[in-house]
């Protein structure tokens, strides 16, 4: 379908629904993205402008055909993999509250080198995950432990975990999403699934893929997937 639609056309239909719901330096942002999103997505149109109006809403003023507009939504991972957001939301988490967490959860599951590392990586990785600090935070709790969980630091510090000599794939797909590299976790989790498609792990990713780029639904369906 995407087909009928020309580039004028979907350039015009983008503007409409970002200058609808979006302003200042967000609208600016998103104008911005246009052409190298349509370059991106060339030949999938309708999807792209499915995705917008998934996100955004649909301009006021177009409410013709809406049925039809939702038929041409994208159904499979490989479609949905090119329909990539990168501003998430941040929700009510601010940055100060993210560096807090992100130290607390640090010092009370390191120790050493690692420790000075990873609190000195804190502004670095806080300004690359803009509005994904929830995601971070919860990337760092899988995998360094909770914040609360050295209640006797002294004890504790010397059964301070040392870097894992290897990673799972579930592990490092689950990097890459928080990371915002969403290329390189949809080719981790394709290989997951169609090597191990009974493992809850590789659903449980699977959600969280599809949650970090705005697909609820989906995200859903792969959790009660995972069981």
């Amino acid at each position: 379908m995407s087909g009928d639609l020309t580039r004028e056309e979907v350039t015009s239909r983008l503007g409409e629904i970002f200058s609808s719901s979006l302003e200042g330096d967000e609208l600016e942002k998103a104008l911005g993205s246009m052409e190298k999103r349509l370059d991106k997505f060339e030949g999938k149109w309708a999807g792209l402008i499915k995705w917008a109006e998934q996100k955004y809403g649909q301009p006021e003023e177009v409410n013709e055909n809406p049925t039809d507009q939702e038929e041409k939504a994208p159904d499979s991972p490989e479609e949905t993999q090119e329909i990539i957001e990168d501003d998430g939301e941040s929700g009510e988490l601010s940055r100060d509250g993210a560096h807090s967490r992100l130290e607390s959860i640090f010092r009370a599951n390191l120790e050493g080198e690692e420790l000075e590392k990873m609190i000195g990586s804190i502004e670095k990785r806080l300004d690359k995950f803009e509005g994904k600090w929830p995601k971070l935070i919860l990337w760092a709790e899988e995998k360094f432990g909770s914040e609360t969980e050295s209640d006797a630091p002294e004890q504790d510090s010397a059964a301070a975990p040392a870097p894992e000599p290897e990673k799972s794939r579930a592990e490092e797909t689950l990097e890459l999403i928080v990371a915002g590299d969403n290329e390189e976790a949809l080719k981790n989790l394709k290989l997951m699934i169609s090597q191990t498609p009974n493992d809850s792990d590789s659903w449980v990713v699977a959600s969280s893929y599809f949650s970090s780029i705005g697909f609820s639904g989906r995200a859903k369906a792969c959790e009660e997937k995972a069981g």
